[in-house]
């Protein structure tokens, strides 16, 4: 059966429950959770294997590896236009290509099981839709809770678009590599959700709940870390991020800086650190590598285009500054990360380059 069957089937499968309670033609909260989790995650997930539960009973949405390409378990429930929780187990049993196409979402997530610390918590943002595929290794697993924040959310909370209303707390958080300055009740609500202990309309009460609860912390981690600077100050040197990330194959001069932050030099250097932890000059080298990376492992295009694409004149000097914030060049990055590619491939790259580092050392040695 298709995907396109099973979400029909699933839908068909939950009307009949919502006709037995006497709900006449009007579906619950986790019926409707249940639709949009399927509608939105089936295509997805097939393609790599998991495919809707014809036996689940559950609230929710649960997919279930083919035993073939997959093994596993991948769970969802949804509030339709505004959030998803998000549960999985699964591991890969073949090389396979993962296609998405998703709209703009913010996204907080625990680790249980991969590259990442174990209960590792982390934080990115998606600002416009995107559609594509990646490759995904085989042996690979994921295994994390995940709450997927949408437009609807944050129109109903903060009154404002996600890529309005988040970035600022993106760019706060997201950086943020140091697991001891996390929340730890974070992790820890994210550990509330599951997908077998929860029945009935308790889910339409629990689930919402957390995501809530787990904004509101956020929120205050951001008020805590970086509370002593002013709100304009902020919103500020938010502008200059987003010009910044904007503009970053072209020059970056420090007074069309100066100007959209509306600040004098030596404010604008201290408020600029307080907010994103960096220099401009550091900041914006990060960001061309950042980019780098992307394009290196999902891109076509040559090493000399993509140095220019990043604001660097010259290929050489992008390879040296790449080499040294990376630990491999520009071309081991891309060989590995097309082959290695999981939800965090730099922690792949930091394995290429210790397995390096102990080679040239046994070599030494040897010598």
């Amino acid at each position: 059966m298709r995907a396109e069957e099973k979400v029909r089937a699933h839908r068909n499968c939950v009307r009949t429950q919502t006709k037995d309670r006497k709900m006449h033609c009007k579906e619950t909260t986790f019926s409707r959770a249940a639709q949009g989790a399927a509608e939105t995650f089936a295509a997805s997930l097939e393609a790599i294997g998991l495919v809707l539960s014809d036996g689940w009973s559950g609230e929710g949405a649960l997919f279930e590896g083919d035993g073939l390409r997959c093994e596993g378990w991948y769970w969802a429930w949804q509030a339709r236009r505004s959030f998803s929780v998000v549960c999985c187990d699964f591991t890969l049993k073949e090389r396979l290509p993962f296609r998405f196409d998703f709209d703009r979402y913010f996204a907080v997530r625990c680790e249980r099981h991969g590259l990442m610390p174990q209960a590792s918590v982390s934080v990115f943002l998606e600002t416009t839709p995107k559609t594509g595929s990646i490759l995904l290794p085989q042996g690979a697993r994921f295994s994390y809770t995940e709450i997927e924040y949408y437009d609807g959310y944050c129109q109903s909370v903060f009154g404002e678009r996600i890529d309005k209303a988040l970035k600022p707390l993106a760019t706060s958080l997201g950086g943020l590599r140091d697991q001891a300055s996390w929340d730890p009740e974070i992790a820890k609500m994210l550990g509330e959700i599951s997908p077998r202990e929860v029945r009935g309309p308790e889910a339409g009460l629990l689930y919402p709940g957390i995501a809530n609860l787990v904004m509101a912390r956020l929120l205050k981690m951001e008020e805590i870390l970086y509370g002593g600077v002013p709100e304009q100050d902020r919103l500020s040197i938010m502008e200059v991020v987003s010009h910044i990330e904007n503009n970053l194959g072209k020059a970056i001069r420090q007074k069309d800086l100066l100007e959209i932050a509306n600040m004098g030099s030596t404010k604008f250097k201290r408020v600029f650190k307080q907010v994103t932890g960096s220099t401009v000059t550091g900041f914006v080298s990060a960001e061309r590598i950042e980019l780098a990376k992307r394009l290196l492992a999902n891109q076509d295009m040559s090493i000399d285009e993509i140095a220019h694409h990043c604001g660097y004149e010259r290929a050489t000097s992008f390879s040296a500054l790449f080499t040294k914030s990376v630990g491999v060049s520009p071309r081991e990055w891309r060989s590995i990360a097309k082959v290695a590619f999981d939800d965090d491939p730099e922690s792949k790259m930091l394995e290429a380059v210790a397995n390096k580092e102990t080679y040239i050392h046994k070599k030494q040695i040897s010598e």
